[in-house]
């Protein structure tokens, strides 16, 4: 017997993308099993904080070193 990719297969994939999302939002964000959210990822002091943490790293080598330059741009600065 021959499966149809388009008639079968397509909508499966969809179908089991659907139930990961619907289960990821309740188990997530909805947390049916309970469980919350530590203050400090709450607000923005937990981010704050790493950047203070992050720019303060002790640098050794040659020049300034990066630790993340993608969402630090102060690599320029000596």
């Amino acid at each position: 017997m021959f499966v149809s990719f388009p008639k079968v297969i397509v909508p499966c994939a969809i179908g089991s993308c659907a139930i990961a999302y619907v289960s990821s939002y309740f188990i997530s964000v909805r947390k049916i099993f309970g469980g919350t959210i530590p203050h400090t990822m709450q607000g923005g002091e937990w981010a704050k904080e790493t950047n203070k943490r992050m720019n303060a790293w002790p640098r050794e080598a040659a020049g300034p070193v990066v630790m993340n330059p993608i969402s630090r741009q102060n690599y320029h600065k000596i």
